[in-house]
């Protein structure tokens, strides 16, 4: 009898798992289920698609033939200084076409000792224009008539055009070395 019990239990148990799996569905279908929303709920919080596409956007703008940029250049408190246009993008201080350093490997030299050093280094290299170093961050551009521009400060640009309600202070530097320095009316 006890044996009944057991064997009868043991069916039991195994009629349950075998019903329950039946019910459940294919497994390989839950998990896609399961994976799809997992997807749909990481795609409500992705901020990172919308940054593709602008990043996408700037570097589809910036590389335009014939690209005119509209900019103006603030002073710290935030009277326009300048308001031009460019032929082409402005670009920064910090910009670099080539790596900033070069490595060496074996002797570099001697130490206050007088001393060989040997090992593996990483040393400045010059800029394509031969500036080792850097600099103050500042922007520069070219301007359509053909004028190079270079600001260390705030600075707004866009591809259209900027409504300025009040007039750059510009300084004008004449051939004779005075300046004509703009004064607010």
């Amino acid at each position: 009898m006890q044996r009944m019990t057991i064997l009868a239990a043991f069916a039991a148990v195994c009629l349950a798992l075998l019903s329950e799996i039946a019910t459940a569905g294919p497994a390989q279908d839950r998990l896609e289920k399961l994976r799809v929303e997992a997807d749909e709920r990481s795609a409500a919080n992705d901020v990172a698609k919308g940054e593709i596409e602008m990043i996408e956007y700037r570097r589809t703008l910036m590389g335009r033939p014939g690209l005119i940029l509209y900019v103006v250049f603030f002073n710290d408190v935030g009277q326009p200084v300048d308001y031009f246009v460019t032929a082409g993008k402005c670009t920064s201080s910090t910009k670099r076409l080539t790596k900033s350093w070069r490595f060496k490997q074996g002797q570099v030299g001697v130490n206050d000792k007088g001393e060989a050093r040997y090992g593996d280094f990483v040393l400045p290299r010059p800029d394509l224009d031969g500036v080792h170093g850097s600099s103050d961050h500042y922007i520069f551009c070219r301007t359509v008539d053909g004028k190079y521009k270079q600001w260390s400060g705030k600075y707004y640009a866009s591809d259209a055009p900027i409504e300025i309600t009040i007039k750059p202070l510009a300084v004008e530097f004449k051939k004779d070395g005075t300046n004509g320095i703009q004064k607010q009316h």
